[in-house]
């Protein structure tokens, strides 16, 4: 089924947190953890006008349907980003204001490569818009899992709220980025371009922002679990149907070796988050459980 970009269009908006009881966000608050990977999300979502950058070079700023996604885009994850200040700053963990100026400027000089490539490889071809589509239907992926993942382990029913709505926004960019990334790839060049950019330069989404170590965090904290693992499982073999990338499983790979490094740098830690996921998950009931399981289902229909 194609991409309707003129629903998309029609349809974008702020996410909502007007209707959030604020004051049970203030009264309940959030664990520390919690807090860490919601900044840690608030930090990536703040990244994305620089993503931009990158997205609207050469052939690819000259195509109507991606301007006018991205334009709508990166509103929302905007949004996104200040969406989880507001939460935080609810729940007693306000940003500090001069927390954008300290990320955007965080930039790897891996980062700063990837950039200039590119930016100027987008000049020579149209057919690297491929690459972008790839790439981005990648993390918009993972982005929408991680929100789910932590919706499903919160026991703050606002935040569980929020970080549906978000994830669902996430989904609906993830079907814009996979079905243009799918119609491109029949090209060979496309193809062949695509395939070495993830193959050599992918990296789970948010690598290098924020602070140190903080994708390792995220891994551990979500995904070092069998509903995580059946989460990351579930993403290589989506983008695994894309054309020519049947050999695909780079999220399990990736997202499973920043786990071990976490583990091996912080074992306590580690253990620390395993046992208290198992003790929240104890506490729910079969109606608790019916109402989340049927919220993330609203989600993935969205994609």
């Amino acid at each position: 089924m194609a991409f309707a970009i003129e629903k998309f269009l029609e349809l974008s908006k702020a996410v909502t947190t007007s209707d959030l009881d604020w004051s049970y966000v203030e009264k309940t608050g959030v664990t520390e953890d919690e807090a860490r990977a919601l900044r840690y999300m608030a930090d990536v979502e703040s990244h994305t006008i620089i993503y931009l950058r990158d997205l609207l070079a050469g052939h690819t700023s000259r195509d109507r349907e991606i301007t006018a996604f991205l334009s709508c885009w990166v509103y929302e994850e905007l949004n996104h980003g200040l969406a989880i200040d507001k939460f935080l700053t609810a729940a007693g963990y306000p940003p500090d204001k001069e927390r954008y100026q300290k990320i955007a400027g965080g930039f790897s000089w891996q980062e700063e490569i990837e950039a200039f490539l590119t930016l100027n490889i987008a000049k020579l071809t149209p057919h690297f818009a491929a690459t972008h589509m790839s790439w981005g239907a990648l993390n918009e992926m993972m982005a929408a899992s991680a929100y789910t993942q932590l919706a499903y382990y919160t026991k703050n029913k606002e935040l569980s709220k929020l970080l549906l709505r978000i994830a669902k926004d996430e989904r609906r960019h993830q079907s814009f980025y996979y079905h243009q990334a799918e119609k491109r790839l029949t090209h060979p060049l496309a193809s062949k371009m695509a395939n070495i950019a993830m193959k050599r330069f992918w990296a789970p989404v948010g690598m290098g922002v924020g602070e140190d170590f903080g994708l390792q965090f995220i891994a551990a904290l979500l995904f070092d679990d069998e509903r995580g693992q059946q989460e990351l499982n579930h993403m290589d073999k989506m983008f695994a149907k894309l054309p020519t990338f049947g050999w695909f499983n780079r999220v399990t790979s990736s997202v499973n070796g920043a786990i071990q490094e976490f583990s091996k740098k912080e074992p306590e830690r580690a253990q620390q988050i395993k046992e208290r996921k198992q003790q929240n998950l104890k506490t729910r009931t079969d109606k608790q459980k019916a109402e989340w399981e049927a919220s993330a289902a609203a989600v993935d229909e969205a994609n």
